[in-house]
């Protein structure tokens, strides 16, 4: 033990670094395996390759998981920071596994700063193998930055405040914006933000229109599109929060919805937080972190900790909707910095570092870095290298526009270098003559194939692309 404390003393540089390397390599091995290509993916590749193509400025971000309005749009410019590298799909996901591998070295920084070295090399070792940390920033998804920026934001808020640094205000606003604009649950950090500096007594007026003034020049884009549109988006976020009757199927809202929602619901995002997807290890830790939350610390840096959880939780009470897991990302980093602040509070060092080092081991051992991966990105891709490397061919698409499949293949084939010929396909396959065409490749559902009698059957080899691809030599 004091080997390990000694060593964490004098090498404080060189441990950050090996979390760093490792919650990394938790995140991008075999990573297009596990990039998820699916409609919001496509959706959002979609958006930017033709705001590229067209010289166009992004105004607008993805459309909201809930309500009839989007966000604003910074998660389209840090897809295109990835985009302009490389137009892969790949390449927005490993934006986001940087970005999460990149909280890890802020979650230990900051533990460092306002609590003991102790402290922040085990959080951000849990931090690093945090199952739902590692599942959300393997795939390109707006939510999934969010714990990045959040744990950002309490970093140069705890600057502000217990440093007296006017620095740590400007960023934390920003950063805190930035979470916002990625998720609508971000709301909460800003709000968070906002409220810690007013409990805090340094919101003065001059404070207060700065912090208005950086908001708006943040979401300037999307203010843009709502003069040129009526205010098409802010009237969806109206109706929303104050005539919505939210969701039918929804029976539980109010207080009866929300104690299922902690009993269940939360308790297996802790589960999935802190203790490798344990549901009841999530169930024991409850009422201690709930019990936790009632008493005063003698430390205002853990007690600002427990304000945010309360103010959380009752901003999670008014939600008119379903608390899914990627609704509440942005507590990851509190969540594990809080249980290792307690843990190390009341335990013995011995324990403490005993507790903590079985947690990372089992986390590593059961990872879902090395569990099952979705083929769909790696299967789409085969298929379309096999009908790119065809010379004068199209295209026939006979897909369930559910599935989106269709979408997908189109966006793969239009990076490619072999294009396909401009054509009437459907026409020419059902005449089956063209001297421009050389090979047709017909893709349909199995439930919508037609005439494939005097096609050939496509070998998709180990991947299925979720589609049956014919092809036919006219």
């Amino acid at each position: 033990m004091k080997k390990l404390l000694n060593f964490l003393k004098t090498n404080p540089q060189l441990i950050i670094i090996w979390i760093f390397f490792l919650g990394f390599f938790l995140r991008i091995f075999r990573l297009p395996n596990f990039i998820s290509y699916h409609q919001d993916q496509v959706r959002d590749l979609i958006y930017i390759q033709d705001h590229f193509q067209q010289g166009q400025m992004i105004l607008l971000g993805p459309k909201a998981s809930v309500g009839n309005f989007f966000l604003p749009p910074f998660w389209y410019y840090l897809m295109a920071i990835g985009y302009f590298f490389s137009p892969s799909p790949v390449a927005p996901a490993f934006i986001v596994a940087l970005l999460s591998a990149l909280t890890i070295i802020v979650i230990y920084k900051f533990c460092e700063k306002f609590f003991c070295q102790r402290i922040a090399f085990f959080a951000g070792l849990i931090y690093a193998v945090s199952h739902v940390s590692i599942e959300h920033s393997r795939f390109a998804w707006n939510p999934n930055p969010v714990p990045f920026f959040t744990i950002l934001t309490f970093y140069f808020l705890y600057t502000f405040i217990f440093e007296k640094k006017e620095s740590g205000f400007y960023l934390g606003a920003i950063f805190a914006n930035l979470a916002f604009q990625l998720h609508y649950q971000g709301m909460v950090i800003l709000s968070f933000f906002f409220l810690g500096v007013i409990i805090n007594k340094q919101m003065i007026i001059k404070r207060f229109l700065q912090f208005i003034g950086i908001n708006l020049l943040l979401v300037s884009p999307f203010l843009i599109y709502e003069v040129l549109n009526n205010f098409k988006n802010t009237t969806g976020i109206f109706n929303f929060i104050f005539h919505s009757t939210a969701n039918q199927s929804l029976k539980f809202f109010g207080i009866p919805f929300y104690i299922k929602f902690i009993f269940r619901d939360f308790t297996s995002f802790l589960g999935k937080t802190l203790f490798f997807k344990n549901f009841w290890l999530g169930f024991i830790w409850l009422p201690i972190f709930g019990m936790s939350l009632l008493f005063k610390s003698k430390s205002q840096r853990e007690n600002l900790l427990k304000i945010f959880f309360i103010f959380s939780f009752m901003m999670l009470f008014v939600y008119k909707n379903s608390l899914i897991d990627f609704y509440l990302l942005y507590l990851i980093p509190p969540l594990i910095i809080y249980f290792v602040v307690f843990i190390n509070k009341v335990l013995p060092d011995i324990y403490f570092t005993i507790i903590s080092l079985i947690i990372v081991v089992i986390s590593l051992f059961i990872s879902p870095t090395f569990s099952k991966v979705d083929h769909t990105y790696t299967s789409i891709s085969y298929a379309t290298k096999i009908i790119t490397s065809k010379p004068d061919y199209c295209l026939v698409y006979d897909i369930f526009p559910t599935n989106y499949i269709e979408s997908k293949f189109r966006y793969l084939i239009s990076l490619q270098k072999n294009q396909p010929k401009q054509l009437d396909c459907e026409t020419i396959l059902y005449y089956r003559c063209d001297l421009r065409i050389k090979n047709i490749f017909y893709l349909c559902d199995s439930a919508k194939c037609q005439k494939t009698e005097f096609m050939t059957l496509v070998d998709q080899g180990r991947f299925n692309a979720g589609v049956e691809i014919y092809r036919f030599k006219p």
